[in-house]
């Protein structure tokens, strides 16, 4: 499971206008585009309507974001591309809302630093590491937003046979003022 926000229409369009140019990318269908803000792993179906109930305790503000630039995770070896976001102090709250009620639900989370950003591209095998040079140079000027989220929501993520994971939305959360 994992929580996300899902940004608005206009913003998917702006972004799948990007998703081509390099070859042998598996672009992210415009239905699966999101921004995760918490990965808790495979929880147990009690322990999911907690984690549930746990998010929807606490209100929070509603968050402007800023897709600004474009980069990859796996320095010798690139393995996806994404849109950064500018920082922003409420989703870096919200993702340690997220933190806090899975400490609180002693759901282990990766230690890793939070990255903020949407994943527009899986890069299996690894792609010539000048087109893809190429195509972040193209797109370095990325510039979509602001745009208002006023929800995020928990997702569950099912393992297909073949090809990417589905994904289910399980609950939204709104994000007030």
């Amino acid at each position: 499971m994992f929580a996300a926000i899902r940004p608005p229409s206009g913003v998917i369009k702006a972004v799948t206008r990007l998703q081509k140019g390099v070859p042998g990318a598996r672009w992210s269908k415009p239905e699966k585009l999101h921004i995760t803000v918490g990965y808790f792993g495979n929880v147990p179906d009690a322990l999911a309507e907690e984690l549930d109930a746990e998010l929807a305790r606490r209100p929070l503000p509603s968050l402007e974001l800023h897709l600004r630039g474009m980069s990859h995770f796996g320095r010798a070896e690139p393995h996806q591309i994404h849109l950064r976001l500018d920082d922003n102090l409420g989703l870096t709250k919200l993702h340690a809302h997220c933190r806090r009620v899975a400490r609180d639900l002693i759901i282990p989370m990766e230690a890793r630093g939070f990255v903020p950003h949407l994943t527009l591209a899986y890069l299996k095998p690894f792609p010539d590491l000048e087109k893809l040079a190429k195509y972040e140079q193209r797109h370095a000027q990325t510039n979509i937003g602001p745009f208002l989220i006023d929800q995020f929501g928990l997702y569950s993520s099912w393992q297909q046979a073949r090809g990417a994971n589905r994904y289910e939305l399980e609950a939204t959360y709104p994000l007030i003022g």
